[in-house]
């Protein structure tokens, strides 16, 4: 596909609430150049390094903000944390797992 034609076809966007937000034209560009970086981590990052750190994260906070749900249910949460356990083993097999560690080790002092 040429870059006339590529421009000249529409994506559809979700937006946040799960709806289509409408077609986009024109090209898509992404950031010019790859940034990898993640607060905290002071080595330069692959995009699947930071790909698996920043779910670490984000399963963190969903841990977190989860266990004083009104709503709580204990199966729930041990879907998460077997969630935030693959996801350390991701982490360390992309050799970021010092990095992944310290992460939880901060969760835990939090907590």
């Amino acid at each position: 596909m040429s870059s006339n034609e590529q421009s000249a076809q529409e994506v559809e966007v979700i937006g946040s609430e799960g709806t289509i937000e409408g077609p986009i034209e024109g090209p898509i560009e992404g950031p010019t150049e790859n940034t990898w970086e993640i607060e905290g981590v002071e080595i330069h990052l692959t995009p699947l390094q930071f790909h698996c750190l920043s779910l670490l994260q984000r399963l963190i906070a969903l841990k977190n903000s989860y266990q004083t749900d009104p709503q709580y249910e204990a199966w729930l949460m041990s879907a998460i944390n077997k969630a935030i356990y693959a996801t350390l083993r991701d982490c360390i097999e992309t050799n970021v797992g010092d990095q992944a560690k310290e992460f939880l080790r901060k969760e835990h002092q939090i907590n």
